[in-house]
């Protein structure tokens, strides 16, 4: 009987490694086994305003629809702003190093970020992040990726400073200005951080179910003639 190799997630985001946290084994149906997962109204609501929200940014001129009224003057500001970004591609090696986001033999990370704004002549970089629906407090982790990934981008910057846009509640969160702020200096703590975080997912070699609340929803389950044994 000829040896079956053992797969195992060899790249990551930071929705592929929230994914994994929540259930590995969702995340091997999903990332490996690759299963079809239906969309819901909700998420194509999501990627709808995502949408809007790079538009308004790029059209400098056009109105700013309902959906994102409630940052209506943050947008303008953001219109202001020279050197902006939208939905920011980044990938880096195992070592740290950019590469292409396409490329699949040596993008180890990628970090995709919703806006980035430079200010005080790209000292600063401001990282915004989109989201739709209810305020969820368990999002530190992701600002501090995208701080990485942005300062990894421009090391010519100080500090970056990592916020959520709950566009459907007029909320920023954190809300103090001293949360959400990573220096220069932080760079290697935060890239040591994140290895370590990582190892695992990248070391799984069972991903073992690890059932909770959202097993009702999950398409895996077994109550939705998934796979999974819940």
């Amino acid at each position: 009987m000829p040896f079956k190799k053992v797969q195992k997630i060899t790249a990551w985001s930071y929705s592929r490694w929230s994914q994994y946290e929540e259930c590995p084994a969702k995340a091997k149906y999903k990332f490996l086994d690759k299963l079809p997962e239906p969309g819901s109204p909700a998420m194509e609501r999501g990627s709808a305003i995502h949408q809007l929200a790079e538009k308004v940014v790029l059209e400098k001129r056009s109105k700013i629809p309902e959906e994102l009224v409630r940052f209506a003057a943050e947008f303008r500001e953001v219109r202001r702003a020279k050197g902006v970004e939208t939905e920011l591609e980044l990938a880096y090696t195992r070592d740290w190093e950019p590469c292409d986001w396409k490329d699949w033999d040596h993008a180890w990370v990628r970090i995709k970020i919703d806006l980035l704004v430079p200010i005080d002549k790209g000292k600063v970089l401001s990282i915004v992040d989109h989201k739709t629906g209810r305020p969820k407090p368990a999002y530190a982790p992701q600002l501090e990726l995208y701080a990485l990934g942005a300062l990894l981008r421009y090391p010519q910057a100080n500090s970056a400073r990592a916020r959520l846009w709950y566009l459907d509640h007029g909320i920023i969160s954190p809300e103090r200005h001293t949360e959400g702020v990573y220096p220069q200096s932080a760079v290697p703590a935060l890239k040591k951080k994140w290895e370590q975080r990582v190892i695992p997912m990248l070391s799984d070699k069972k991903f073992a179910p690890r059932p909770g609340n959202y097993c009702r929803w999950c398409t895996f389950s077994k109550a939705k003639l998934g796979p999974c044994r819940f």
